[in-house]
């Protein structure tokens, strides 16, 4: 994954832009997914037209907002593994059809957003779809890194899945190399020392993991 990762990092590097920070309310997203199942479902369906005009508090709400609806796996995806191992193997076809799978219900898996553009554009499907996957991959990582600087267990960056630190790491901050990792159970930040890159310059990128570890609790 990390060869593929920083081959993106590079093909759009010019198109990823670290925004300014913005505030991110895991609280109204919860309400709003609980209380607003309409106005969620709507923003969701903005999400899977890749409408060009959708707001970065409209994809927040549609990432973050998977952590509390019912089709939540955390860190519990069978179909996640599967995936993993069709990509070990380079079984595009198998690998297509179980990220297809998964964006069923889960269509903000970044794994699988990953893998149905690999796979896809290996297996010759029309550029309209691979640059579907693309786009919404791009999206999501942009606005995880727009929430935070993830400079601190202060303004961290969130993310819904243990492999979605992956793609932050590689994919948004082009970093090339990882030292340590340690879990700090007072904040539920992984703290990562790696050695800072042309996007992220400090030595440690801190990723807050308390919406996958909470629902592992469960």
């Amino acid at each position: 994954m990390k060869k593929y990762l920083l081959t993106l990092a590079t093909i759009f590097t010019t198109a990823l832009t670290l925004s300014a920070q913005q505030k991110l309310d895991l609280k109204l997203i919860k309400e709003t997914v609980e209380t607003e199942s309409g106005y969620y479902n709507d923003i969701l369906n903005i999400y899977q037209t890749d409408d060009p005009l959708i707001r970065l508090d409209d994809l927040a709400l549609v990432y973050y907002g998977q952590a509390f609806t019912p089709e939540y796996r955390g860190a519990n995806d069978k179909n996640e593994e599967e995936l993993k191992n069709h990509i070990a193997t380079g079984d595009h076809h198998k690998a297509y059809q179980t990220a297809k799978k998964i964006l069923v219900y889960n269509p903000v898996s970044l794994n699988a957003l990953f893998y149905a553009w690999r796979s896809s554009e290996a297996l010759g499907k029309p550029q309209s779809e691979v640059n579907s996957y693309v786009n919404k991959y791009l999206s999501l990582l942009n606005m995880i890194t727009s929430y935070g600087d993830g400079k601190s267990s202060r303004a961290p960056f969130y993310v819904i899945s243990p492999d979605d630190q992956e793609h932050v790491l590689y994919g948004m901050l082009e970093i090339t190399n990882i030292i340590e990792r340690r879990l700090d159970t007072s904040t539920l930040c992984n703290i990562i020392r790696v050695e800072p890159s042309g996007k992220f310059s400090n030595s440690s990128v801190y990723i807050n993991v308390s919406l996958f570890l909470s629902h592992t609790s469960n």
